[in-house]
């Protein structure tokens, strides 16, 4: 298959992905709410980050897993605008997922993904049980399932940002041999 099919798929799988991870998003926003309604700017504005940052990932991974140059690393930055408001609760994700790109050894990925996961949930966890007048109702434990898969999702998608980058494959590159002239 062509370089360019190869690179929608790439792009495809992580639309795909980035889409799932807005809907869940959007679904545990609505679990944690006092007012659980949607808005469609609130929703759309949401999506459409959400989708900006995942094409980036998924250009990033295409492009190391082909060998092409290593300035695709910058795809994902216009999507960073995701967590500039109150997406920066993933911000702890997010680099636990570019350290976790870089390393090779199981228990240090599972570590660095359990630091960064717990720092995205100490957020929300402090804010619910700071305001101690109202019980904890079903719903955040519900929105809670939903928050983890989402920081364990982002960690995954974000490890794509940081992994190591392939040479280039040049056939020009190769040494010639010599052509044989039996024994002369």
């Amino acid at each position: 298959m062509s370089r360019r099919g190869e690179f929608g798929r790439s792009v495809l799988l992580f639309v795909g992905f980035g889409f799932g991870w807005a809907v869940a998003a959007r679904l545990f926003m609505r679990f944690f709410s006092d007012d659980p309604s949607f808005t469609l700017q609130g929703t759309g504005m949401i999506v459409g980050l959400v989708l900006l940052e995942f094409i980036g990932l998924g250009a990033v991974r295409d492009a190391r897993r082909s060998g092409r140059t290593r300035w695709w690393r910058l795809a994902p930055v216009p999507g960073l605008l995701l967590y500039f408001s109150l997406g920066m609760v993933f911000v702890p994700c997010v680099v636990a997922g570019l350290v976790v790109g870089r390393c090779r050894r199981a228990p240090v990925i599972g570590l660095v993904t359990l630091v960064g996961v717990a720092g995205s949930i100490a957020v929300p966890v402090v804010l619910m049980l700071g305001d101690s007048g109202i019980p904890m109702a079903p719903t955040f434990f519900a929105g809670m399932v939903l928050y983890v898969a989402c920081c364990l999702g982002l960690v995954a998608a974000s490890s794509e940002w940081s992994r190591p980058w392939r040479r280039p494959i040049r056939t020009s590159e190769s040494p010639q041999q010599p052509a044989y002239a039996g024994g002369l």
